[in-house]
Order: structure tokens, then C-alpha cells, then sequence
């Protein structure tokens, strides 16, 4: 009897690769069967269901035609997962032996990684978690502040939907689908409250901070990787996304965790490394299709660090196990997204209106002043010395890359290298945001120069530990610019309109008409439906008082206002000043009437 409670544990871990393969199989085969058996739900019933669900438009888009297209592209994801379960049969010797050599690796994996753990000194150890603390504390505070439009957007149209709809219906990239599961489920957990929704963004915004301490060390030999995490910890527009409920964050969390596992990947030539990149990368487009760029660029700086290296058989097997790792990307990215493509249709994510091409004059002229907004975004809050150090840092480790790295090619360089023919391809003009995931880079690659040259004049001064106590300091002193410029806050366009909507429900009356334009329209609704307003005031039609909403963010006027709104300005009424919350004020109008 002992004998066999102590071999049951081997052989079910002997046996494990197995069951992983029947799981798949059986995932794919019932995948396949639900998509068919879906195809023939009646017309009538879909549509009654949609136009339950929706005041977002979802059930006016939904014809006849409509659903007749959508019951095409149903079988036919369900023929392309049946076929793929076939595959799997077929090949099903090649298939667990693959898997076995992945779970074995994946033991090897988790065996270096917990060595690595174990060189790493106590005092980094401490610090890092005393910045990521000072981060979270720096974060906290904001978490309550009011929505913001596009966080705003996100929750009505997505995450405030049934996971079915959430997570098909793909009318704008605005639907960061990872990040709008995530926020589905603590809206379900805890609630609508703005400190909740942005939960998932803070959490990735924190794990950021030791992630980039991994993948600092991960790329250098010099000790920048703590200030490297401080940088980020205090990174004005870094605490603006991790406290704003979008998909941005999430998306550099995911980035950053590429770096040390391609590392690893290319290095051991580990299988699960490989596996494990492509569920990473897979993950990112799933968060917002931009993961091309990050991604793209960590292939092309792998196939070139390889390239570079003496060993052809190096070269072979760093370029096989990427292809693998680019294949599992594409199929596990097509599976994600396939309740998008059954139901919006493939052109939702591919041909959608952000993704046209500009004409090449206007893109021309639009590119570099995207570029230069992108720039001060980054540097925001930071002291135009500090900014003139980081550059030339990072720089100097980009012309001296040998010399401080651990690869032969800077990832700053295949970054650079895939993204800026993309974009020449794509001509289109980038949000500032989209350049986020670069950030944590450009910090990594800086301080790692920065800290090279620094830690002699610090052991000079026999201070072993200057490089952490430097980090924590800039660390404290860019919080302390943040919290002094209000720069997270007073960008935000929100501002005002949870107090707003408090006075309107006990204010409004019958013929009354909220006047509100963009962007402080979806804020306040967000607050009308979080608080219960009616929201047919919004723009009502034929009203006797028009109460108009200014938004000194945007630089509102009563008048511009109205102009937006297509509502003529009665100059001989003057406008009267309800109230006035934070930078949202409210104007009443009393309107003639005709006889």
C-alpha cells in the first residue's frame, strides 16, 4: 500500500501530457459542435434577445442579412475547429510527445527561474517591494476619481453587457476584450463603482513595476533594473493608465513579460519558454490588436540577436522555435476572437475606420506631431534635466550596447526596426497611447548606461547599495511632482459629473432637457445610470429649459455647446449658472414659447 501512494503522484504527472492532449482535442470537438448547433438558433429569437440587451445600436445593426452572414462565418469556424481537432487525432503520437517535451521543460522553466530568484540580493528584493508598495499607495488615491470618457465608453457599450455580447460585439477598438472580461468580472464581484472598473488596469499597473525589474535584468549586466522600477513606479502617464480603466496597462504588463521569456527561450532553447510566449503574446492581441507592434518587434530583435551569434545550429533553433512560437500566437489569437468574428465579422478588427489609411500628405504631416505629443506624454512631470539625462542614457547605451547587454542587438533596435516600416505600410496615424508599451523600454534601456556609470562614483562614496537608494529617491521625487502638478486629475475629462448628476436627479422636471456634447456626454451618463437618472434628459427633444453642461476641460462655452448640439442660441435669454462642480458647470435656459 505505501508503495503505491508513492508512485500514483509519478505516474499522473508521467500521464499529464495525455490528458492535456484529450482536453484539447475535446475543447476543440465541442467547440466546433456548439458553433454548428448555434447556427441554426432562429432569426426571431436573436434578434428578440439582442434588442432586449442593447440601446448601443447592437439591435439595429442586427437584420436578416445580418444574421445570414453570421451563420456563414459560425460553420465555418466551427469546420476550421473540427478540422483542427482531426489534427490532433491524426498526428496524436507527435502531438504528446511534443507536449511531453513542453511539461518536461516547463520543470526546467520554473527550476532556473527559482535559482535566479535566489542570486538576486536581499537588499534589491527590498527595495523592490518598497517601490511597489510607494507605487500601489500612488495609485490607491486615484482609483476613485470620476470616469473618464473612453473608460466610460468601455463600461457601457462592453463590460456592463453578459459576457456573451461583451465579448462579440466589437463595433470600436475601444473593446479591449481581455481587459473587458477582467472588468466584467469585478463589476459582477464587487459592483459599478469607478474605483472597482479600474481595478484590472491597476493591478497590471503594479505588476509592471517587478516585472520590469525582471526584464531589466533579464537584457543588462549593470544594476539599472531597480531604478529602471522606480522610473516606472512614479511614471506620471504610467499612474494616469494604471488608473484608468483601459486595456493600455495590461497591454505593457504583457510586453514586459515577453522580454525575460524570450531571453530564456532563445538561450535554453526551452520548448515551454516558446509555448509560454505565444500564450503571452496571444493574450496582448487578444487585450487590443496593437500587440503586433511590441511583438513584431521582439521576433525581429530575436531572429537578429541569433543571426549575430557565431553557432549556426544556435541560429536553427532559435528560428524554429520562434515560428513555433509565432503559429501557437496566430492559432490561440483566432480562437480568442472568434466570438468577435462570428458575430462583428472579421472587418470589425481589420477594416475598421481607425485602421484606413491617411493620404500620404496628411500622414506625412500628422506623424511627426503624433510622434512629439507621444514625447511629452512621456515626459510629463519629469524635470527637463531628467529628461536630458535619460536621453543621453539612453543613448549611450544604445551606441554601447556590448558593453552593458547581455544580447548582441538592442530590443530598442528590432523594435524600432519592425515598427517604423508598419507604420510607413499602415499609414495611419497613431493615438499617443498606443506608444505606452515602449515606455517601460525606453526606461530599461536608459538606466541601464545611467547605472553603469553611476555605481563607480557611488562605490567611491562607499555607498554599496547607491543604486537602490538612487531609485527610491527619484522614485519619491517624481511623486511628489505628480502630486504637486495634479496632472493625472486634471486631465481628466470627467471631472464634475458625479456631483452633476446627484443635483439633476433632484432637479429635473417635466420639458427639461440636459444639453451635453461630447466628451462630457458618455461621462454623464455613466453617473445618470449609475445613479438612476432618467436618461431620455439627455438631449430631449422639444423642451421649455434647456439646462446646458460646460466642461472647462475641453474648453466648453454655453454657446459651443449648443452649436454641437444643433440647438440655435436664443441670445435674447441669458444663461443662468446653476452650479458649478469641480471643472463641470450647469447653465439653465429658459426657452419661449410658441403660441
Amino acid at each position: 500500500m505505501p508503495v503505491t501512494e508513492c508512485h500514483a503522484p509519478v505516474a499522473t504527472r508521467g500521464r499529464l501530457h495525455v490528458v492535456f492532449w484529450g482536453l484539447l482535442c475535446c475543447g476543440l470537438l465541442l467547440a466546433g459542435i456548439a458553433e454548428v448547433s448555434a447556427s441554426f438558433i432562429p432569426f426571431h429569437l436573436l434578434r428578440d434577445r439582442v434588442r432586449a440587451l442593447s440601446n448601443s445600436g447592437q439591435g439595429t445593426l442586427f437584420t436578416y442579412q445580418f444574421y445570414r452572414a453570421m451563420q456563414l462565418r459560425l460553420r465555418l469556424i466551427a469546420v476550421g475547429n473540427l478540422a483542427l481537432a482531426l489534427a490532433l487525432l491524426w498526428f496524436r503520437r507527435q502531438m504528446c510527445q511534443f507536449l511531453k517535451q513542453v511539461f518536461a521543460d516547463l520543470l526546467a522553466l520554473g527550476r532556473d527561474f527559482k535559482l535566479a530568484a535566489r542570486t538576486v540580493p536581499v537588499v534589491e528584493l527590498v527595495s523592490l517591494a518598497g517601490i511597489t508598495l510607494f507605487a500601489a499607495l500612488l495609485r490607491i488615491p486615484l482609483l476613485s476619481q470620476p470616469m473618464r470618457y473612453d473608460e466610460a465608453t468601455t463600461f457601457l457599450l462592453y463590460s456592463s453587457r453578459p459576457f456573451y455580447g461583451a465579448l462579440s460585439f466589437y463595433n470600436t477598438p475601444n473593446n479591449h476584450l481581455l481587459h473587458t472580461l477582467l472588468v466584467r468580472l469585478v463589476y459582477l464581484i464587487f459592483g459599478n463603482y469607478p474605483w472597482a472598473l479600474r481595478l484590472p488596469a491597476m493591478l497590471a499597473g503594479l505588476c509592471l513595476v517587478p516585472a520590469s525589474y525582471i526584464a531589466a535584468r533579464s537584457l543588462y549586466r549593470t544594476p539599472g533594473a531597480l531604478l529602471a522600477a522606480g522610473l516606472i513606479a512614479s511614471s506620471s502617464i504610467l499612474v494616469e493608465y494604471s488608473t484608468n480603466a483601459r486595456g493600455y496597462s495590461l497591454l505593457c504588463l504583457l510586453f514586459v513579460s515577453l522580454i525575460p521569456l524570450a531571453v530564456y527561450a532563445a538561450r535554453n532553447q526551452n520548448w515551454a519558454a516558446w509555448v509560454s510566449l505565444a500564450i503571452l503574446a496571444a493574450l496582448g492581441f487578444y487585450t487590443i490588436p496593437i500587440m503586433l507592434y511590441p511583438f513584431g518587434g521582439v521576433c525581429l530583435w530575436l531572429v537578429l540577436s541569433a543571426a549575430d551569434a557565431d553557432a549556426r545550429p544556435a541560429f536553427r533553433t532559435t528560428l524554429l522555435g520562434l515560428s513555433l512560437a509565432v503559429v501557437l500566437t496566430v492559432v490561440i489569437t483566432i480562437e480568442l476572437y472568434t466570438p468577435v468574428f462570428a458575430v462583428s465579422g472579421p472587418a470589425a478588427v481589420f477594416a475598421n475606420k481607425w485602421v484606413v489609411a491617411s493620404p500620404v500628405r496628411v500622414f506625412f504631416h500628422q506623424l511627426p506631431l503624433s510622434f512629439a505629443s507621444t514625447w511629452r506624454e512621456w515626459n510629463r512631470d519629469l524635470p527637463l534635466s531628467l529628461t536630458w539625462i535619460l536621453t543621453a542614457g539612453f543613448l549611450v547605451s544604445l551606441l554601447w550596447h556590448r558593453r552593458y547587454s547581455r544580447s548582441p542587438i538592442p530590443l530598442a533596435l528590432g523594435l524600432f526596426g519592425w515598427v517604423v516600416p508598419l507604420v510607413l505600410v499602415q499609414r495611419v496615424i497613431p493615438f499617443e497611447r498606443v506608444w505606452l508599451f515602449a515606455l517601460p523600454l525606453y526606461f530599461i534601456t536608459a538606466t541601464a548606461a545611467l547605472a553603469a556609470l553611476l555605481s563607480p562614483l557611488l562605490e567611491r562614496l562607499r555607498l554599496h547599495h547607491g543604486v537602490a537608494l538612487v531609485a527610491i529617491a527619484v522614485s519619491l521625487f517624481l511623486a511628489l511632482q505628480i502630486q504637486r502638478n495634479h496632472s493625472v486629475y486634471s486631465t481628466n475629462e470627467g471631472r464634475g459629473f458625479d456631483g452633476l448628476a446627484l443635483y439633476l436627479k433632484q432637479h429635473l422636471g417635466p420639458r427639461d432637457s440636459v444639453v451635453v456634447a461630447l466628451p462630457s456626454d458618455v461621462p454623464l451618463l455613466y453617473y445618470f445610470r449609475k445613479e438612476g437618472v432618467q436618461t431620455g434628459y439627455l438631449n430631449a427633444p422639444k423642451p421649455k429649459r434647456l439646462l446646458v453642461v460646460v466642461n472647462a476641460v475641453s474648453g466648453d462655452t454655453v454657446q459651443k455647446v449648443l452649436a454641437m448640439s444643433n440647438i440655435a442660441d436664443p441670445h435674447n435669454q441669458p444663461a443662468k449658472l446653476l452650479i458649478r462642480v469641480d471643472s463641470a458647470s450647469l447653465y439653465e435656459l429658459i426657452l419661449p414659447q410658441s403660441n
